[in-house]
């Protein structure tokens, strides 16, 4: 334990906290400095249980599709339209023996209507919706909900050391994941999550405290860039994001290029029908001012490119990713946040009372460049085989480190928790990050987690 990295707590560039003795405990090590921050920080102590909404990263929400009878299924072994209700499609373990009949299920057309205005449809006779409240988040698969878990961890916890109650203090909100935050808006999420936490904040007169794991800190920050800071400062307190890629994602590039099976047992491309047509995709991709634009993100014999704009076009367009070749335009300036601004992404500035905390894992070998070297050049609907070899540095597994640490929103309180040795995913069932989490939502109803 000794030769473990110190846990670091930083509160704008002023370090806020430091270790406690080698001898202490991992676990209490945490809660101890944790607790100190919040005290130096100012985060506040009010009386009252602090409501939470979970709102889950990528591929994290649980799926629903209905197919009418104008559905066409691409193969025969496929779900035909007109046959039922509601199906589970996202996450189904028995599906992706067939994964090209999801792909089709879960396709999404994109069309530019103005300017770089976009609108979003399902392929013809599909109606797609998450599954509500905090089942669609406890595990990826309700039929496997052990072998997938997600949330659950985290769930049980808050049930059973913090006195969280589902349905009254503790809530989820998953969202259709394929879509970027514009695409969210246009079905309905914002209006849904604005409900749900105004009937909240009515009826526990309490401001809720929003916590968000990877991109779900990306929708997050979309959401609350379109809110006044009136009703910012009225209805959340806090928000807390977790390995969030507030600068984007290698891994991103990897899923449109040639698939990533999300750390799944299947064949690289077995998602790759999905990756490669959703428009959160490219609102994933590294952002360009963060990077070097000399060095190559992704290398063919022929071709390399780099994490640039434009190179991202060129990328999807020798690929024929037609969809997110449409997107990637809109979807990378929204409501004031610029992915690919100069010097990194720049977000507007938000309320000057909502506070964000802001947990990071670190230490972990992390993809900064694929190398296709089986690959002469990429062609339109090219299936590559997985890279031959990545080059990694820095991260999480999933997000590099200068992602991770440019969450620091303009305006908020901000303190940046790193965690080294946590990985993308596990971060969410560490009693390290658990413990971070409760000591935070504890000390704002002023009771004591540790001595």
């Amino acid at each position: 334990e000794a030769s473990r990295p110190p846990l670091s707590i930083q509160r704008s560039s002023i370090r806020c906290g430091s270790t406690s003795s080698s001898a202490a405990s991992v676990m209490a090590r945490l809660v101890a400095v944790a607790l100190v921050v919040v005290a130096l920080c100012g985060l506040g102590v009010e009386g009252g249980p602090t409501p939470v909404i979970l709102v889950p990263g990528i591929a994290g929400s649980q799926l629903e599709v209905r197919l009418n009878s104008s559905y066409e299924a691409p193969r025969w072994y496929c779900r035909k339209g007109g046959t039922g209700g509601w199906t589970h499609v996202w996450f189904n373990l028995e599906d992706y023996v067939t994964a090209e009949c999801v792909a089709k299920e879960l396709h999404v057309n994109v069309d530019v209507v103005e300017g770089d205005r976009l609108r979003y449809s399902n392929a013809v006779g599909v109606e797609v919706r998450p599954v509500e409240g905090l089942a669609g988040i406890k595990c990826l698969d309700p039929h496997f909900c052990e072998l997938t878990a997600y949330f659950e961890p985290l769930i049980e916890f808050l049930e059973s050391q913090g006195g969280y109650v589902l349905g009254e203090t503790l809530f989820g909100a998953p969202y259709d994941f394929r879509m970027a935050g514009d695409g969210l808006t246009q079905l309905g999420y914002e209006e849904k999550l604005t409900r749900l936490i105004e009937e909240i904040v009515q009826k526990q007169q309490r401001r809720v405290t929003l916590v968000a794991h990877s991109m779900g800190g990306m929708v997050v920050t979309y959401f609350l860039a379109g809110k006044t800071k009136t009703w910012c400062d009225s209805h959340v307190e806090t928000v807390v994001t977790v390995s969030s890629p507030y600068g984007g994602s290698f891994l991103a590039l990897q899923g449109s290029v040639s698939g990533d099976p999300i750390g799944l047992p299947f064949y690289h491309d077995a998602f790759l029908g999905v990756q490669a047509n959703s428009p959160s995709g490219p609102w994933l991709f590294p952002a360009s001012g963060l990077f070097n634009p000399e060095e190559p993100a992704v290398v063919t014999k022929g071709k390399n490119y780099t994490a640039t704009a434009e190179s991202y076009a060129e990328l999807l367009s020798d690929l024929g990713r037609s969809e997110q070749l449409k997107a990637l335009r809109g979807v990378r300036s929204l409501r004031g946040i610029m992915f690919d601004h100069e010097g990194g992404p720049k977000y507007p500035e938000f309320s000057g009372q909502m506070n964000h905390i802001c947990f990071i894992g670190g230490g972990r070998p992390t993809p900064l460049q694929f190398t296709y070297d089986d690959v002469d050049s990429f062609s339109p609907g090219m299936d590559p085989p997985a890279p031959k070899y990545t080059k990694f540095g820095d991260g999480d597994g999933i997000v590099d480190i200068d992602s991770l640490k440019h969450c620091s929103l303009p305006g908020t309180n901000s303190t940046v928790i790193s965690m080294p040795g946590q990985e993308h995913l596990a971060i969410i069932k560490s009693p390290e990050f658990q413990a971070g989490l409760l000591s935070v939502l504890m000390a704002k109803r002023g009771v004591k987690t540790v001595s």
